[in-house]
């Protein structure tokens, strides 16, 4: 009779139940508790708007806003970052996940807002690959619950290839839907994107050191991010 190794059967079960999304945890580092640096990742960009919305506007620019927020208050937290852009350029998804794994003792959070025909849909949704990454994806989606008005469409394991390929804990981030009128609205709004990465920040800070001691700095200016041609070679921001 055939013996399988009890390895290979840990990742046949679940898949026969319906749960291959999640892959097992060998093959990635568990540094969800360790990590020294945040690799922030603003979604699409340059070329590639991403949803583009009457209400919200390209998501590319979103993204990139709430993004740049989120490295300065991890910085201001004396956690080190990296940005995967930080201006208008165009990212190549496996560009994204070599910065990713290039790091040392890192995890890798990305922004996105969400786009649905369906006027009406809206709320917040933090997708992950790995069974590494799924307390700091319950953790960032517990934050953002925390905004007056949020809806929660949960938590999902997904196999987007900057999460699939990450050999370390990563997240994706769907901080709203532009596609909605309200949140569309409030995604162009400084103040709300400065909320959202104040509660992203909560959150990570909170995985790392533990509850009660992330402080909010000060509000960063309502400036756009969506300076510069977009023309500039791609280069790493790192603190």
């Amino acid at each position: 009779m055939l013996q399988i190794p009890q390895r290979i059967l840990a990742f046949i079960v679940p898949c026969l139940l319906g749960a291959c999304a999640i892959v097992p945890t060998i093959g990635t580092k568990n540094t969800s508790k360790t990590f020294t640096t945040v690799v922030v990742d603003a979604g699409h960009g340059g070329k590639d708007n991403g949803a583009f919305r009457r209400y919200g506007g390209a998501e590319k620019i979103a993204t990139l806003d709430v993004a740049k927020r989120l490295e300065q208050k991890l910085h201001e937290s004396q956690i080190k970052t990296v940005m995967t852009r930080t201006t208008d350029v165009f990212i190549p998804l496996d560009e994204r996940v070599a910065i990713e794994n290039s790091q040392k003792n890192a995890i890798f959070v990305s922004i996105h807002f969400n786009d649905s025909r369906q006027r009406g849909i809206h709320g917040y949704e933090t997708y992950y690959h790995s069974a590494n990454s799924i307390e700091l994806a319950n953790r960032i989606q517990q934050k953002l619950l925390t905004i007056p008005h949020s809806a929660n469409r949960g938590v999902h394991a997904a196999n987007f290839r900057v999460l699939r390929l990450a050999v370390y804990p990563a997240v994706l981030v769907e901080c709203g839907f532009l596609s909605n009128r309200s949140e569309g609205g409030e995604a162009r709004d400084a103040e709300y994107r400065e909320l959202l990465a104040d509660r992203i920040a909560e959150a990570i800070v909170e995985q790392r050191y533990g509850s009660g001691i992330y402080h909010a700095p000060a509000q960063a200016d309502a400036q756009p991010a969506n300076q510069g041609s977009g023309l500039a070679s791609p280069t790493l921001h790192t603190r």
